[in-house]
């Protein structure tokens, strides 16, 4: 019965201490907050977790130079209005993001083989991993272009993307409570023929007359060099997705 009385004292005693060792642990980094941050360590605590919160929920930051390059871009392409562009940017963005999660590139319109390719390679390095890639629940902020550049020939036109998903790796993660914040560029390029290892994109127009190849850049109409017939072209189906990127 001693034996008992006395093990129970020293667990009481060992209880004790632990809860006096926590309190002053306590004590302490209160003070310090407050004597540091201004703050007790609740509020420190809160306050934390409400930078934390507001991290997971605050839009990723990209490029701001829609200014430089949008006139230059609507200047070439009268045709097309800017949220055209952006809302071609944003299909773009989320036909990749279901095609890495379907593990197939067949659902990826006016987009090129390269492109195609480049997803590709995303879907392969998944498999060989074992992992299937999730991007659920998208949701886009903003879309702005970010560069654009254009000659006699081609045209190319970088987009940026801030969005947020549920994103996991199926077999690897558990999948999360709260979206994660992402930011992507989209290249659209304005061509329809490539040739084969070149760097440039041509887009060609055939003269309904005499069937000569006449270029040009801009939904402009044009005169056929060979026979003077006048050539016009629908703009919007000349643009094509041709690279994504994650910043």
């Amino acid at each position: 019965m001693t034996a008992i009385i006395t093990t129970l004292i020293v667990i009481a005693i060992i209880v004790i201490s632990i809860f006096c060792g926590v309190m002053f642990i306590k004590h302490k980094l209160n003070s310090a907050t407050k004597r540091y941050l201004g703050m007790s360590l609740g509020q420190t605590a809160d306050y934390i977790g409400k930078g934390l919160k507001d991290e997971v929920m605050t839009p990723r930051s990209i490029s701001n130079v829609a200014a430089m390059y949008k006139p230059k871009l609507m200047r070439d392409f009268p045709e097309m209005t800017y949220e055209r562009f952006q809302e071609m940017a944003n299909t773009a963005l989320v036909s990749i993001l279901t095609a890495i999660e379907k593990e197939s590139t067949s659902g990826i319109e006016n987009a090129t083989d390269s492109l195609k390719s480049q997803v590709y390679d995303k879907i392969c390095d998944n498999h060989d991993r074992k992992y299937i890639e999730h991007f659920d629940e998208i949701k886009l902020h903003r879309t702005d272009i970010a560069d654009y550049k254009s000659n006699s020939d081609t045209a190319t036109a970088k987009f940026e993307i801030s969005f947020q998903c549920i994103h996991y790796f199926e077999g690897k993660d558990k999948v999360p409570e709260n979206p994660t914040q992402f930011a992507a560029s989209v290249t659209l390029s304005y061509g329809r023929e490539f040739a084969e290892g070149a760097t440039s994109l041509t887009y060609s127009h055939n003269c309904p007359n005499c069937g000569a190849p006449v270029y040009s850049v801009g939904g402009k109409m044009m005169k056929c060099p060979y026979c003077g017939t006048g050539v016009t072209e629908e703009v919007y189906k000349s643009w094509l997705v041709s690279a994504y990127r994650f910043i």
